[in-house]
Formats: structure tokens, C-alpha cells, sequence
């Protein structure tokens, strides 16, 4: 009974920390939106930062061509206008420029309401079907996840693509239609849906695969109906551009905020080269751990998390707020947990990655390389191996004695 009671206590106590930490970051945001945008103090933090530089992008775009939302000389003006004092740059594929068009039609405030609103519902539609069946007691922890409010506040479209990701693989096993439909929703971001041909392959999931590249491309070809050929040519032209000046050469502005392997490589002085090689070293291990999972067809629980892990661990350029994707994983490990009982390093790694975003985000505010990521993503991966290969061999175990109880069936 003690040791019950003690169980008891200590997720009492996680519910309370979560909350507060819940609280915190609903009362941070709503202090920074009012200092910045009731008060007009632009030394507060502006919430949906990164959405202005969105919404600029769609004026520009309808005032201005497609092409020009890569120039300082249409974006500045717009941007400045909304608060930003500095030229912010727009790396994005046309396909995220049609997807933020419709907000260019809507006043700023409003847009910037909607789309944050949006996001939070999809975001809220695709985890209510991952907790479905949950002890109620993690709710707290998983809605108190840092990740969220990091992407909230900066207006980031990390919550879409979160949303996108988690639907297909709740969708894999169910509508094969509806779950192609969702990876091609990736190509606003594409980096983040490379592994899916890959895990589709591996799986077999032949139609989620045909259906998710027919979608991709009428997705292509309809951003170049509406902006054109240049719109792609000015990407293409700008994208070695801004990979050199953010990724390569980022140094102190950018790979503070860039929790990989490559950009720790960087900030400890090696090379590109070495840099590469030794995020290779990370990233191919990963993706091979991941598609082996999918031929196996390991648990769904297993599979889904290794697709996410490796997703995250094989991009060079992945920035603090796009960490609202380790909710997945997160989930999907707590939910394995019902096959058996778990370790305390197991808790202790997924602690690790739930603070991770929090962690991140201080890394790149004080411009100085702090992140864990890289090893807590290795470390989860390693997980998920285990609890795969731990049930192999229960299930080999078990099978032989079986087989050791029907001597006529083991001779054959």
C-alpha cells in the first residue's frame, strides 16, 4: 500500500508542475500580446513573429508577384509596418506561399487570430486521437508541453505540420486516402515529409503511397498555376543562398536556435565537411533503425515514433519551434508503456525530451549552443529499439516453449 500511495503522490505532483507550467505559459503569452500590441511596447516579445513575416509574404506576393517575397526591397516595407524592425527573410516553397495567401486577404490581427486559432485546433483534433485511451492523469503534462506554446508564440507553422504528420499516421491503418492526403500537406515544409516515401515502402502501404505523391504534385502544380514559373525559379535560386547564410554559416544568430548534430559539429569549430559526416554518422543509423521497424511492422506505437525521431534527427537545419513534433513520440511512448512496465531511464529520457523545446529555446535566445536534443532524440530512438527487440524476444521465447511442450511438433 506504501508504495501505491507514494505512486499516487508522485503523479499528483507531476500534475501540479504541469499545470504550472501551463499557467506560466498562458500568462506569458497574454502579458507579451498586450505589452506588444495593446501597449505598442516593442521591447516586449511580439507574438506570431514569424506569421507577420508570413502575412507580409502573402501582400507581397498578391501586390507584387510571387518572386518578390524572396527581395528586401517588397518585404521590408511590410514588415516594418507590422513591428518588425529588421529584414526578415522568407526561405519558403511556393506550396507554404499558397497555404498563407488566403490570410494576405484579412487585416493582420485578424489573420494572426485565425491562423493561430487554426492551428491550435487541428494541433488539439490530432492529439485527442493519440490520448484516446490514456490515463487522464498525463493530460496536464501533455497539454503543459512546452513545444506548443514556443509555436504559438512565434506564429510558427509548426502545429500544421504537426497536425499533418500525426493525422496520416493515425489515418495509415484506417483511409488510405485521407493519409496521402495529409503527407502531401508536408510540401508547405517539405524537409519534414522525406521520410514518409520511405516508411511507406517499408510498410507496404502501397496506396497511402500513391495517393500521397498524386496529391504532392497537384499540390506543386497548382502553386504553379496561381504564381507561376518564376515563383519556383526565385525559390530554387534563393535556397543554396539562404542553406550558405543559415546553415553552413549560421554561426552564433542561428545554430544556437538549430538543435542537430550538424549545427553542434559547427559550434564546436569543426568543419562543413566534418560537420556533415559526423551528422551523417547520426542520421543514417537512424533512418535504417526506422525503416527496418517499418519492414518489421513492429507495434504501431514503435513505428510511428521511430518515423518522427528519425525525421528529426536526419535534417542539418531544424530550428527550436519546429520540437512541437516530439509531442508524437512522446505520446506514442506513453502509450506503449501499457505493453510493460518501463525503467526509470526510460522516464528520465522522455522527461528530457519533454523539456527539450524549453531548453532549446533558451539555447538560441542566449546565443550559445546548449542544446540536449541530439542525444535525447538518439537516446529515444534506442528505446524504441529495445522495446521492439525486448517483445522479439519474448515472442521467440515463448514460441519455444510452446514448441518444447509438443515434442511431435518440435521434431518437425
Amino acid at each position: 500500500m506504501k508504495s501505491l500511495y507514494e505512486k499516487h503522490a508522485g503523479v499528483s505532483r507531476l500534475t501540479v508542475y504541469a499545470l504550472a507550467a501551463l499557467a506560466v505559459q498562458i500568462l506569458s503569452l497574454a502579458i507579451w500580446i498586450v505589452r506588444f500590441y495593446f501597449l505598442e511596447d516593442h521591447s516586449s516579445p511580439m507574438v506570431g513573429f514569424d506569421f507577420a513575416i508570413f502575412w507580409s509574404a502573402a501582400r507581397v506576393a498578391m501586390q507584387h508577384g510571387a518572386a518578390a517575397v524572396f527581395s528586401p526591397q517588397w518585404m521590408l516595407p511590410t514588415e516594418v509596418a507590422l513591428g518588425i524592425d529588421h529584414y526578415s527573410i522568407w526561405p519558403y516553397p511556393p506550396t507554404f506561399l499558397l497555404a498563407v495567401l488566403p490570410f494576405g486577404l484579412l487585416p493582420f490581427g485578424v489573420a494572426l487570430t485565425l491562423y493561430s486559432l487554426l492551428g491550435m485546433l487541428l494541433y488539439g483534433a490530432v492529439l485527442a486521437q493519440f490520448v484516446r485511451g490514456l490515463d487522464r492523469t498525463w493530460l496536464p503534462q501533455l497539454l503543459a508541453f512546452p513545444g506548443i506554446a514556443i509555436a504559438i508564440g512565434l506564429g510558427q507553422n509548426s502545429l500544421f505540420t504537426v497536425a499533418a504528420a500525426g493525422a496520416a499516421l493515425a489515418l495509415i491503418e484506417i483511409d488510405s486516402g485521407l493519409a496521402g492526403v495529409c503527407i502531401a500537406m508536408l510540401a508547405i515544409k517539405p524537409q519534414f515529409g522525406v521520410l514518409f516515401p520511405l516508411a511507406l515502402v517499408c510498410g507496404r502501404h502501397w496506396k497511402v503511397f500513391g495517393v500521397s505523391a498524386l496529391c504532392a504534385v497537384a499540390f506543386v502544380a497548382i502553386s504553379v498555376v496561381v504564381f507561376g514559373q518564376d515563383a519556383w525559379s526565385a525559390f530554387a535560386t534563393f535556397l543554396p543562398q539562404f542553406h550558405t547564410m543559415a546553415v553552413t554559416q549560421g554561426g552564433s544568430m542561428m545554430w544556437p536556435g538549430m538543435p542537430t548534430m550538424f549545427a553542434l559539429a559547427r559550434s564546436a569549430g569543426l568543419s562543413v565537411n566534418a560537420a556533415y559526416l559526423l551528422h551523417g554518422l547520426v542520421a543514417v543509423p537512424a533512418v535504417l533503425a526506422m525503416a527496418f521497424l517499418w519492414v518489421q511492422r513492429a507495434r504501431f506505437e514503435l513505428r510511428a515514433a521511430s518515423l518522427i525521431i528519425a525525421t528529426l534527427l536526419v535534417q542539418p537545419y531544424v530550428m527550436f519551434y519546429d520540437l512541437a513534433w516530439l509531442i508524437l513520440p512522446l505520446v506514442l511512448l506513453i502509450r506503449d508503456n501499457r505493453t510493460a512496465a518501463r525503467g526509470r531511464m526510460e522516464w528520465v529520457v522522455v522527461a528530457a525530451a519533454w523539456l527539450a523545446p524549453a531548453q532549446a529555446l533558451l539555447s538560441a535566445y542566449s546565443r550559445h549552443y546548449l542544446n540536449i536534443l541530439p542525444a535525447v532524440m538518439i537516446a529515444l530512438l534506442v528505446i524504441v529499439m529495445r522495446r521492439h527487440l525486448a517483445t522479439t524476444r519474448y515472442a521467440g521465447h515463448k514460441a519455444c516453449m510452446h514448441d518444447a511442450g509438443h515434442p511431435a511438433r518440435a521434431q518437425t
